[in-house]
């Protein structure tokens, strides 16, 4: 083999590893502008009964459904056990703004 044939290979190499991380793409957390729309059709934690101030979250009185104006469902399980801030009416969807 050429020094010179090896350079090239290395050469190639170096532009497809470039190209393979311009694919990656960029890391961004929350909904994209297109994703925004269908926001409402994730699912929620929504109360299921009422609740009282102080009342522990448990699976009789809080359930996860659609349309998504709660919050997420992978605070459902870290819920669970603990108390209410607030007292909440059946039907409310949880926010993350009640919760914390």
């Amino acid at each position: 083999m050429s020094s010179q044939y090896c350079g090239g290979a290395t050469g190639m190499a170096r532009r497809r590893s470039g190209s393979a991380w311009q694919a990656l793409g960029q890391v961004s957390y929350g909904a994209t502008e297109a994703e925004q729309k269908s926001l409402v059709f994730r699912r929620s934690i929504y109360v299921a009964a009422d609740i009282a101030a102080g009342e522990l979250f448990t699976t009789a009185n809080i359930c996860i459904v659609r349309p998504g104006y709660g919050a997420p469902p992978a605070l459902y399980h870290q819920l669970l056990g603990r108390p209410a801030r607030h007292a909440y009416n059946r039907g409310t969807p949880l926010s993350l703004e009640q919760l914390l």
